[in-house]
Order: structure tokens, then C-alpha cells, then sequence
């Protein structure tokens, strides 16, 4: 049955912070999530049972259990229904199969191989402008001259934006990704930003969405303009709106904070990343540093599940209605999986929860690689040096990411 509760949400942060005995939103957290992750997971193993019930998972068997497990979800059927952990679903992200997959399925074609091999030259293109701007001045700051206009950039080509339109685009998004997290900002005027943002974007979208379809267009509005015109299924205008939303706020902030984390990650550490300078590097030198990086600082750190029904995890019983929180950070470091885990190594490749697993993984991840691919090669050989060597972490829950990263190039980048 739909959950269609009315009680007023909960709050994560504050559920979060009860099972890891922490305040999530304080900077120590933010700045080293694993200083309190570990000794959780010294004292508890795997699996922490908080008093109240709920489990915190820290092991990566067990959060690829859950991720994969139809068991666990949401407890939203649909797009209209509150979580049962008490947050709206609002789009397919937070609603379970089969109505995910239904949502999921009408946007996909958008983020086949194909399709991500079409964009892969207007990628390139992007990253040669902003990083040849970037010598020209030859500070800059990252996250706002580099990774927020390349993610703007790409995804108003995923989602099939007019041209001209990525400056818009960049301050709208940031506003959307602040308001649909959890932990947004509560200033009054924050939140008034985070409204008009909103009713702009819903009067953008909905506008584009009414289009004729193009027969053949294969951007998001294209495939969800075709289903609204359908008669044998159609589309409503509000999920199609829903669901361009959502893909921002999912495929926006991470691939920002992937590139700024990464090349932070790189620059504090110049013993392991000096692999990536040696003349026996091959060509998939970054493409493997980058899968190390995922691993080592995600730009998510949290997913949350409710099980849907009696189930166990590892060796724990959990009852009809338990919340998990995976930590997803503590997995990507499980000793169990990973050597020396918390060691930064560019050479080690292989797997990772970065992007999630099961029906939920991250539609967008071969975008956000191929992005965080081409910008660190292009920023790498531009031989990047700190500015600042304080870094300080934004104030959002469940995506993590430096606030900003001034860097000095010291050559030309590579073409």
C-alpha cells in the first residue's frame, strides 16, 4: 500500500546523528567523516544497533546487501508518498519497483553508452575552454570556474536545454541541489533563494516539457515531451517535471564534488599521485586514479533504507520497519575488502559504492567519470599547485564536497 502519511518529516540529520552519536553538522564531521565512522565501527563491527532500533552499516558486504536486496527501499510507492523514514519521495530516486523502474526506464535512453559516446567530443570541447580560461588567469577557483560549468554544461545537453542557457542553469541547480537536501540552510533569505528557484524552475521546465516532441531527439525533455503526448500512456507533466529535477540534483552536485574532491585528494597527497607523472603511465593512468578517488572520498556519503519486510543482514535479524543507514564512506574503507584501506592508492582500481548498486545505481556515472576523467588529465598536466591549503567542507548532508579549491597552474595544460 502507498505510504501517503502526512506527519511531518523527520529530520535525517537528527536521525543520523542519534545512531552515530555525533553532530553530523559540525565542521570536525564534515572534515574528516571517517574520524567518526571508524571507532563506530571498531566498537560495533559491521552492523551498529542503535538503542532506538535503527542500524548503521559500515561494512561493504552488508550495504551491497541492502543496495541489491528488493527487501530493502524506501517505502514510497510512488512519487506522491512520504518515505518510511519520514521524507517526501517527490521523484523516482526515493520510490521503489515497480514505479521506480517505470520513471527510471522513461529517461534511460539518455544515459546509454551510445549516447554518452555522442556527447563524448562536446565533453572535450568544454573541458579545453574552461581549462584554457583557467590558464589564461592562471588562479581560479575548481568548484566555481571549472566543475560547476562543465557539470551545468553537460547536463543541459542530457536533458536537452536551449543553448545559452548553462549561466541560468548553474545558479538555478545549486539552489535546487541546497533545498532538496536535508540539511539545507535555514537563513530566511537562503530559503527565500531556495522558493524562487523552485517556482523557476517548475515554470521553465514545464514550459519545455510542452513542446512538440522532437520524433527522434534523444535528450531527457525529449523522451518525457513524447510520453506526454502519448495517449496510450502518457506522461504527467508534474512527474516529467519531478523527475528533471531529480536528475539534477543527483547528477549535478557529484560530479562537482568528485572533480573538486579528487583534485584536492591529489594535491595532498604528491607521493601517490606522482604515478600519475611518470613516463611509464599509461593512458588509463586517470581512468583508474579516478575509481581510487571515488573510493577513497565519495561525494556521497549516505543512503538510507527501510526493510520492507522481516530480513536479516550478514548475521542481524531486522525486523518489518527497521531503518538502515549505510555509510557509505565506512564501506569504501572496509578492511574486510580493501588492503590497508584508508591509504590513498591510484594504482588500486576495482570496486567501490560510490555510485550505489541494485536498481538504484547511479544513472549518470558514466557521465561523471568520463567528466572527472578528461578535467583531472587536463588540470594534471597543467601542474596545479594549492592556493589555499585550508579547505573547508559544505554544509550538506548526504553529498559531501570542498567548498572551494583555489589552485595555481603552473604550465600549459595538454591539449
Amino acid at each position: 500500500m502507498p505510504n501517503t502519511r502526512t506527519a511531518d518529516p523527520v529530520s535525517w540529520p537528527d536521525l543520523i546523528a542519534q545512531q552515530v552519536n555525533c553532530d553530523t553538522a559540525s565542521e570536525a564531521y564534515r572534515a574528516d567523516p571517517n574520524g567518526f565512522t571508524e571507532p563506530l565501527r571498531s566498537r560495533s563491527g559491521a552492523v551498529h544497533r542503535t538503542p532506538s532500533g535503527a542500524l548503521v552499516l559500515l561494512g561493504h558486504a552488508e550495504c551491497a546487501e541492502v543496495l541489491r536486496d528488493p527487501r530493502f527501499g524506501h517505502g514510497a510507492a510512488t512519487a506522491r508518498d512520504i518515505t518510511a523514514y519520514g521524507v517526501p519521495a517527490r521523484s523516482f530516486l526515493l520510490t521503489d519497483p515497480p514505479d521506480h523502474d517505470r520513471q527510471r526506464g522513461r529517461v534511460s535512453g539518455a544515459f546509454t553508452a551510445r549516447a554518452g559516446a555522442r556527447l563524448a567530443p562536446r565533453i572535450e570541447q568544454y573541458v579545453l575552454d574552461l581549462v584554457g580560461k583557467a590558464w589564461q588567469r592562471r588562479e581560479v577557483d575548481v568548484v566555481a570556474d571549472l566543475a560547476r560549468p562543465l557539470a551545468a554544461s553537460v547536463l543541459s545537453d542530457v536533458l536537452g536545454l536551449p543553448p545559452g542557457y548553462e549561466h541560468h542553469f548553474v545558479e538555478m541547480a545549486e539552489l535546487l541541489v541546497r533545498g532538496m537536501d536535508p540539511q539545507q540552510d535555514t537563513a530566511p533569505a537562503a530559503r527565500a533563494a531556495i522558493t524562487r528557484a523552485r517556482t523557476d524552475f517548475v515554470r521553465t521546465f514545464t514550459q519545455l516539457l510542452r513542446r512538440t516532441p522532437d520524433g527522434c531527439g534523444t535528450s531527457v525533455i525529449d523522451q518525457l515531451a513524447r510520453g506526454i503526448a502519448r495517449k496510450d500512456d502518457p506522461v504527467k507533466l508534474s512527474e516529467a517535471v519531478a523527475t528533471c529535477g531529480q536528475l539534477i540534483a543527483a547528477g549535478y552536485e557529484t560530479t562537482v564534488g568528485l572533480i573538486a574532491n579528487g583534485l584536492h585528494t591529489l594535491l595532498t597527497h604528491p607521493e601517490e599521485s606522482s604515478v600519475l607523472d611518470t613516463t611509464h603511465a599509461d593512458a588509463d593512468a586517470m581512468a583508474t586514479a579516478v575509481e581510487e578517488l571515488l573510493r577513497y572520498e565519495p561525494p556521497v556519503h549516505i543512503a538510507v533504507r527501510t526493510a520492507l519486510t522481516d530480513a536479516q543482514v550478514g548475521e542481524v535479524t531486522v525486523p518489518r520497519g527497521t531503518i538502515l543507514t549505510l555509510m557509505l564512506n565506512a564501506a569504501n574503507r572496509d578492511p574486510l575488502v580493501y588492503a590497508d584501506p584508508h591509504r590513498l592508492d591510484l594504482r588500486r582500481g576495482g570496486r567501490h559504492l560510490a555510485f550505489g548498486l541494485g536498481p538504484h545505481f547511479c544513472l549518470g556515472a558514466p557521465l561523471a567519470r568520463m567528466e572527472a576523467h578528461l578535467m583531472l588529465s587536463a588540470l594534471w598536466s597543467g601542474r596545479p599547485e594549492l592556493v589555499e591549503e585550508r579547505v573547508t567542507y559544505t554544509f550538506g548532508f548526504v553529498a559531501r564536497r570542498v567548498q572551494r579549491l583555489r589552485i595555481r597552474l603552473t604550465q600549459r595544460p595538454k591539449p
